[in-house]
C-alpha cells in the first residue's frame, strides 16, 4: 500500500481515533472543576412538556436523535441499569438517570452495566435508530437540580449545561 493510502485510510483512522463528540466530552469532563453535562446523542435538545406523567415529574431535558450513538452525559458510578434506563450517581448532580423511550427496542438499547461500574461524560452507553421519530431520550435529574442548558440543534459530547454566575439582583 502506498503511503497516500495509508494516510486516507479509513478503517485505521478510525481505529486510532474516536469520534470528536467523544473526545471532546472526555476532555471537558477530566479538565473541568464545574457541573459538565454532554449531549447524549446529536440531535435536537427539548425541553420536558406534554410527554409522559411519570417523566413530567423530573427535571431534565429530552432529545429527539439524529445519530445513532448514546453517550453517558456525565461521569460518575452506575446505580441501577437495564435496557431502557441508566442512573449514574454523579459527583455535581446526585443522581442523573439516562432514559430511553422507544417502541422498538431490538434497534434501540442501552448497554446493561453492573452496579458500581465508572462511566466517564462521553463513553458509549447505547445506540439508537435515528430514522424512527417514536424514539426519545431523557436526561433526568435529582428533583433539586434545575438544569441549565440552552435548547436547540446539538451534537453528541457537547457540553450543554451553562454555568449559572450567583447574582444578587437586590443591591
Amino acid at each position: 500500500m502506498s503511503w497516500w493510502q495509508n494516510l486516507f485510510n479509513q478503517n485505521n483512522r478510525h481505529q486510532r481515533v474516536r469520534t470528536t463528540g467523544q473526545m471532546n466530552a472526555t476532555h471537558i469532563a477530566r479538565k473541568s472543576e464545574l457541573p459538565v453535562v454532554v449531549a447524549p446523542v446529536t440531535g435536537q435538545l427539548q425541553q420536558i412538556a406534554g410527554d409522559k406523567d411519570q417523566i413530567n415529574s423530573h427535571n431534565g431535558f429530552m432529545m429527539v436523535p439524529n445519530g445513532n450513538t448514546i453517550m453517558s452525559p456525565v461521569s460518575g458510578i452506575v446505580v441501577y441499569s437495564d435496557a431502557q434506563t441508566v442512573t449514574i450517581q454523579s459527583v455535581h448532580h446526585e443522581q442523573v438517570t439516562v432514559k430511553l423511550q422507544t417502541n422498538d427496542t431490538t434497534i434501540s438499547h442501552l448497554a446493561t452495566y453492573g452496579t458500581g461500574q465508572q462511566l466517564h461524560a462521553g463513553d458509549l452507553i447505547g445506540t439508537t435508530h435515528a430514522t424512527n421519530p417514536e424514539v426519545h431520550i431523557y436526561v433526568l435529574f435529582e428533583e433539586t437540580i434545575v438544569p441549565h442548558v440552552n435548547y436547540g440543534a446539538v451534537y453528541a459530547g457537547q457540553n450543554v449545561w451553562q454555568n449559572q454566575e450567583s447574582t444578587d439582583v437586590s443591591q
